[in-house]
């Protein structure tokens, strides 16, 4: 099962340990009575560190002894959030782990030359001086888990909205003081307060999410929220421009935020398109617009709109900053490019620097000895060769940022299933890459943006099609079931089959049924309270289910595996453990107490195979007798089973093994 804005949430590590633990001294006490000890203990063979993967979300310029650095906020859940610096002119690098964070949205440059960045798993400010090149101060913000954004208040603090109290705190860049400012929003069981942006006047512009979306405004005054105007409801951020603030394609004046009409600035003509205000580009008294591919710039005192540049980027592509004299930066994947206002193409170049290894958010191994998987966010896959241990890591697969969730290989073809654009993916690694050009990798269905997260992976059926189990975009609670043909991308679409429940695992059964688990999980909307996770058996031919038990007080049914020759499956449920479901009585039976952390149960052959901390054992599928068949290094965090050698394959963090069972 995977787990939403969490590094896991299913179960904490203690009551993992606590379980591998109580099992290993039952195995070691029992003799007669469902264990057994597998006479020789497999060991672990190191297949090296794969995955490598930057996923950046945040950048400025700075100066530093006369050389302009592109700086970029990279995640590295298992060393620190990264600053890149990038010096475009010699396409040279420098590479500055953080003391904390996983990963940073909030980036702000601060007098003396210094940046402030917020991060994400922990909640940290976070404060990096550029001439040293230190790392100077770590304030925790108390109980939060992420800081979004930053905006500079009139009082010369540095706020940021946070999740999941859905609050705003401030610091004090003189004393280091972090100031709760509460959750405003909360009635509405806001999680986020994902969005900050700056008034002219220094207030705070706030806007929270995402169970009811509100926009308020903080005073750091009169230390007071109040709702913003009406008219500006709708908006989740903007930008100071000439004393106005901007959005979208609107202008309010300061301080009462009325909508200006006529706009204090010539706009593009509509006839050839809608266009923005572009956010990240506009600074100063410099308006940058953007209507599909072209920006348009105006300073006060002009005459009329300039026609800037024309974007040749496709994709998610996109300028994040600009410097004095109109140059663009940007990045692009695992790439950055630079546009100057008389360029006319672009090409993005591979970012310099070392990447630091991460763990794999999946693991599969495919017919051909091939071990896949990619980062928790960064949106590209690795592939290793396990019989000469060379790893391939991609570009990225697609124009939407997220991650792949789960691959699967039929003849020779990787098919992803990825988040944040609801997409399954073709990739053919015999091929020549063409992801700009949308040929390989290339998308071969689309289920956003209605369902964005496939929870349940991705599994291939007797009938030779893609099974995938999705939950529905922000603000929605719901989940879809698709079967993809592979060949044609031809998807059938079924709409909630357990419920207004996203789908958190499933296993096709034969080419009759579906069996299916469900997730309590609403993107931005957390757990719904009092409702039980299900198990559902569901039939292809009408439709409907013909099996359902609830799980009272679980939040998640996944990782469901099948095996075909006793006709039982086994799944995981969050804070119960392992369970087994027999398909042809339709029945749940009995199964050993064990809890494990995460999501490591895969089918082995004849049976099950599961890890719990850092020992891997078999499971009967018939008699439910469990036997302990090998160990890693550390706790096992992924686990995939087959290949030639027929062999369990797991990721301890950034390392991976192989474990012949």
């Amino acid at each position: 099962m995977h787990i939403i804005d969490s590094k896991d949430n299913s179960m904490t590590r203690r009551q993992a340990l606590t379980g591998a633990m109580a099992l290993a001294l039952t195995m070691l006490a029992e003799t007669g009575d469902g264990y057994a000890m597998e006479p020789k203990i497999a060991e672990a063979e190191p297949l090296g560190q794969p995955c490598r993967a930057r996923n950046m979300h945040n950048a400025v310029l700075v100066q530093d002894k006369g050389t302009e650095w592109f700086v970029i906020t990279n995640t590295n859940e298992n060393f620190h959030m990264e600053l890149l610096f990038i010096d475009a002119a010699t396409n040279t690098g420098e590479v500055h782990r953080a003391p904390a964070g996983s990963g940073a949205w909030a980036l702000q440059k601060l007098p003396n030359n210094q940046l402030a960045v917020g991060t994400y798993y922990d909640g940290m400010f976070m404060i990096f001086d550029v001439p040293t090149r230190k790392w100077v101060k770590t304030i925790k913000f108390p109980g939060e888990d992420y800081i979004w954004t930053f905006a500079i208040g009139k009082d010369g603090r540095l706020y940021g909205g946070t999740y999941p109290g859905g609050k705003l705190g401030a610091l004090d860049l003189k004393t280091d003081a972090v100031e709760d400012l509460g959750a405003p929003s909360k009635a509405h069981d806001n999680l986020y307060l994902r969005y900050t942006s700056a008034l002219p006047d220094g207030r705070i512009f706030c806007q929270f999410g995402f169970k009811k979306a509100e926009t308020m405004i903080f005073d750091p005054g009169t230390r007071k929220f109040t709702p913003a105007p009406s008219e500006m409801q709708d908006l989740t951020s903007g930008v100071v421009w000439n004393g106005y603030f901007l959005a979208g394609n609107r202008a309010f004046r300061s301080p009462d935020l009325t909508t200006v009409s006529p706009l204090p600035f010539p706009a593009p003509d509509a006839a050839n398109g809608a266009w923005v205000v572009e956010q990240k580009l506009t600074s100063g008294d410099t308006l940058i617009l953007r209507q599909g591919r072209t920006f348009w710039r105006y300073r006060k005192g002009d005459v009329a709109l300039t026609h800037f540049q024309d974007f040749p980027v496709t994709g998610m592509g996109a300028p994040m900053v600009m410097n004095a004299k109109g140059k663009m930066y940007g990045i692009r994947g695992q790439e950055y490019f630079t546009l100057s206002p008389a360029d006319k193409a672009v090409k993005p170049i591979t970012i310099p620097g070392e990447t630091a290894p991460r763990g794999t958010h999946f693991l599969r191994i495919d017919d051909r000895g091939r071990l896949w998987g990619g980062p928790t966010f960064g949106q590209t896959l690795f592939y290793l060769d396990t019989k000469t241990k060379k790893a391939t890591n991609t570009l990225t697969v697609s124009d939407h940022g997220g991650e792949v969730y789960d691959v699967a290989v039929v003849d020779g073809i990787t098919y992803a299933v990825a988040y944040a654009g609801g997409e399954l993916i073709r990739f053919d690694p015999s091929e020549k890459w063409d992801q700009i050009g949308h040929k390989n990798p290339r998308t071969i269905a689309r289920f956003g943006p209605d369902y964005i997260r496939p929870n349940a992976g991705l599994s291939v059926g007797d009938d030779g099609k893609l099974y995938s189990g999705w939950l529905a975009a922000y603000s929605a609670f719901g989940g879809l079931l698709a079967i993809t043909d592979p060949k044609t991308g031809d998807s059938e679409k079924f709409k909630d089959p357990l419920g207004a429940f996203g789908i958190n695992g499933l296993a096709p059964i034969g080419e009759e049924f579906v069996l299916m688990g469900t997730t309590t999980y609403g993107n931005g909307l957390g757990y719904q309270k009092d409702v039980p996770a299900r198990l559902g058996l569901w039939e292809k031919a009408t439709g409907k289910t013909v099996f359902v038990h609830d799980f009272p007080g679980a939040n998640g049914v996944g990782t469901i595996v099948y095996d075909p020759a006793s006709g039982i499956a086994a799944f995981l449920v969050d804070g119960i453990g392992l369970q087994r479901f027999d398909t042809r009585k339709r029945e749940i039976v009995p199964s050993p107490t064990i809890t494990i952390n995460g999501g490591c149960l895969v089918h082995h052959g004849t049976g099950f195979l599961y890890a719990a901390d850092d020992a891997l054992f078999t499971l009967d599928p018939s008699s439910g007798k469990t036997a302990l068949g090998g160990r890693a290094p550390a706790k096992i965090e992924k686990l995939a089973f087959g290949g030639p050698d027929s062999a369990a394959y797991v990721a301890c963090g950034v390392d991976m093994y192989r474990i012949r069972i």
